[in-house]
């Protein structure tokens, strides 16, 4: 029952996201300029399971494109002028091709951090961070609370359209399967989106996934302290006045041992009995 009612309430909510690009898509009046939002999702970078959620990352070298292309075709709706030359054309495409370079730079600068993993001596990630428990209306939760059992994090936001509902969905799964194995471990989805992600919202969307799932709020630095001691990846994008704008982020569960430490990763290619059979591994090999 619980499968299908998550179910439901995903396919309520890509209607919505349809229904919303649609609607952004349509011109405001006779004459006007059109103003199309394009939503893509991509997932990229699967590198050990790795993954990244990109809505609209490469906006800017995609607005450039068709720049150059309308430019070369005598296009662009301005009065008559010719087509380019190739010169200007080849400088135009090598400045679309800096931009994706630059933000392709700055990913892969945080995902080859995750992939070292824990440095000699001191884990490089992980550690305890205190925000509000949407499960207890905004009452104070430190991850120190977890310590004796065994915690799964996921970072995303509640107005993800597929991406995070997926990946809970996957992960209540997993704690099913854990469960069924005689062990035990707790889900915890983190809030990269606090602005929107109120403890009111993120109560009842937690409440779609998994009895047990916790949902972790709070103030931007509060949150973006939390992302940061885990190496998360997130970028918000669109329109800075959009009030319904996509967050960027790097699609990874942490695995976070009895004592509170950071022991593994599980990137987005991995099904939800293959996560948890590799979780009750680690948790032999701890001797749990």
């Amino acid at each position: 029952m619980r499968a299908h009612a998550r179910r439901v309430a995903r396919a309520a909510r890509a209607a919505s996201s349809r229904a919303h690009v649609a609607s952004t898509s349509a011109s405001s009046a006779p004459g006007a300029t059109t103003k199309t939002t394009i939503g893509i999702e991509i997932v990229g970078t699967r590198r050990r399971g790795l993954g990244i959620a990109a809505s609209s990352s490469s906006r800017a070298a995609f607005s450039a494109a068709r720049g150059f292309a309308a430019a070369a075709t005598g296009g662009g709706g301005g009065g008559g002028q010719g087509p380019v030359g190739w010169k200007s054309l080849a400088v135009a495409c090598v400045t679309g091709g800096g931009l994706l370079y630059v933000y392709g730079e700055q990913r892969n600068k945080r995902l080859a951090a995750i992939k070292e993993g824990p440095s000699a001596g001191k884990a490089s990630i992980g550690g305890h961070f205190t925000l509000k428990c949407a499960n207890e209306n905004g009452k104070a939760f430190s991850t120190t609370s977890l310590r004796g059992k065994f915690a799964l994090l996921y970072f995303g936001f509640t107005m993800c359209p597929d991406i995070c509902p997926d990946e809970l969905e996957k992960m209540a799964e997993c704690v099913d399967h854990v469960a069924a194995a005689g062990k035990e471990i707790v889900p915890v989805f983190v809030s990269i989106d606090p602005e929107r992600d109120t403890v009111k919202r993120v109560k009842e969307y937690v409440k779609e996934f998994h009895p047990k799932l916790i949902g972790l709020t709070g103030s931007v630095d509060a949150c973006k302290n939390a992302a940061k001691k885990y190496r998360v990846y997130y970028h918000k994008t669109g329109e800075e006045d959009d009030a319904d704008y996509l967050v960027d982020h790097s699609i990874i569960m942490y695995l976070v041992d009895d004592n509170g430490d950071f022991v593994t990763f599980y990137g987005k290619n991995f099904e939800a009995k293959a996560m948890a059979d590799a979780i009750l591994e680690q948790m032999k090999r701890l001797g749990r």
